[in-house]
């Protein structure tokens, strides 16, 4: 077998010629496939001949026997040109087949090759929380609100009030809709020149407002309509107080004493999560900071659909059904995104071989069972699924990026400042940012540079 390597960035094209009885045999198993499943007039299924097949699939033949040839042989050659594919997007090109001769090339993408910069000492700025007493009562606002409760009232309607309307919408070229129901005043559900219509009317009375515009799925205008609202009841909001049988209800213990001491337990502990969250994200962005090698972009592109899809479940979650212009753009601002996830997952994969990190058995099995208790599954089933979809590369990785980010913030020069402080560190670098700015703008570009220096001459 003659192999040779082509190589141009991260892409590695190996040009392969082989003569001999397995790509006869290779050859004769892809017709005979083709012969099974393939109708051809004059001829009953299953008994073309194989010179036919061969001159009227010839091209598919080609590729077929080259394909199962690299699923054979491609590991042993991988081997002993010291290769190694980044992913399974593997790429055929000039097939030449005659006989029990081939000759073809295939291509790939591997990893970068870089040098570690230091990472040990990387210096963190976090704002440094102490819980105080309007954070608790925060807590107390938010969890009143989530257990208040709707009574129906003769009121004006006012900001914050729920209210059940019936409305018909008459467009400018006769299109007709209606329908009723329930929505909360001020949160962004009902146009805005609606929403001051209705502001100060009360259940029974009706309002019309014309000429409102009408936009598509892709927020272009196509007309204007009049829009009739008839309200069928106002509601206010009734919060409970905060005391002892408000508390026992809600599980946060016997009084109000108690309650408070679990809810401070419980910011403590939002904090911790959020800290941790934090110094993860500022650690990743000063490992992205430090790199700029060449990424594969195979692997891009698979982050890329990933994310992406984390996007439109997102969306989904909401009650937004994502349409494709919004698919589109979101792939187009999160390409950069793409790429610095990728770049970073080098870092992290050989920091931890050089620090010796690796990913145990035990390691995914508790990942797994964690897993499996948000989608609320058996750890068998989940795995299974991962499995047969590819995804325990995902749960790998992860595992491993949080091992790394667990040392890195133990070696970690960590600065908690206050967040006035903190606040006004940022105001300084992102004024000494725009001056450099400005200074660049200014810098004459080369051929203004050189017709200044004849002139001074």
């Amino acid at each position: 077998m003659g192999v040779t390597v082509e190589e141009k960035g991260l892409v590695r094209t190996l040009t392969i010629e082989e003569k001999g009885e397995d790509i006869k045999k290779f050859t004769e198993d892809v017709v005979k496939e083709i012969q099974k499943n393939v109708n051809i007039p004059g001829f009953r299924k299953g008994h073309v001949p194989p010179s036919v097949i061969k001159a009227r699939y010839k091209s598919m033949i080609k590729e077929e026997v080259a394909k199962r040839f690299i699923g054979e042989k491609l590991p042993k050659i991988l081997e002993e040109q010291n290769l190694q594919p980044v992913s399974p997007d593997v790429t055929f090109g000039d097939i030449e087949l005659k006989g029990d001769y081939i000759k073809f090339k295939v291509a790939f993408e591997v990893a970068p090759e870089f040098e570690l910069k230091p990472y040990e000492g990387l210096k963190i700025e976090t704002i440094k929380h102490e819980i105080t007493e309007e954070d608790i009562q925060n807590y107390i606002d938010r969890l009143r609100d989530e257990n208040a409760e709707w009574e129906v009232s003769d009121k004006k309607i006012e900001e914050g009030d729920m209210i059940k309307i019936h409305y018909h919408i008459k467009a400018d070229s006769g299109e007709e809709e209606e329908d009723e129901f329930e929505v909360v005043v001020g949160s962004g559900q009902l146009r805005p020149e609606i929403e001051e219509e209705l502001k100060g009317k009360k259940a029974g009375e009706e309002v019309t407002v014309e000429n409102v515009t009408l936009y598509n799925e892709k927020g272009e205008e196509f007309g204007t309509a009049t829009v009739t609202v008839k309200i069928l009841e106002v509601k206010k909001k009734k919060l409970p107080e905060f005391n002892d049988e408000f508390v026992k209800k809600v599980g946060l213990g016997e009084n109000v004493e108690e309650a408070k001491e679990k809810i401070k337990e419980q910011i403590e502990t939002q904090i911790k999560i959020a800290k941790e969250q934090e110094l993860n994200q500022k650690i990743i962005d000063k490992l992205a900071q430090q790199y700029d090698f060449e990424v594969p972009a195979s692997v891009v592109r698979a982050e890329l659909e990933q994310l992406v899809q984390d996007y439109a479940r997102q969306l989904e979650s909401y009650g937004i059904k994502p349409n494709q212009e919004m698919i589109a753009a979101a792939a187009q601002g999160l390409e950069d995104t793409a790429v610095k996830n990728v770049r970073v997952m080098f870092v992290i994969n050989k920091i931890a071989e050089k620090e010796g990190i690796k990913v145990e058995e035990e390691d995914i099995n508790k990942e797994i069972e964690k897993l499996a208790e948000v989608y609320q599954t058996t750890p068998q089933e989940l795995r299974k699924y991962m499995e047969e979809n590819g995804l325990m590369n995902n749960v790998v990785y992860a595992i491993l990026k949080s091992k790394v980010l667990d040392l890195l913030k133990e070696k970690a020069n960590i600065i908690e400042m206050s967040k006035e402080e903190y606040e006004e560190k940022m105001k300084r670098e992102q004024e000494k940012q725009e001056e450099e700015e400005k200074a660049e703008e200014k810098q004459p570009e080369p051929e203004e540079k050189k017709e200044k220096e004849t002139k001074e001459e």
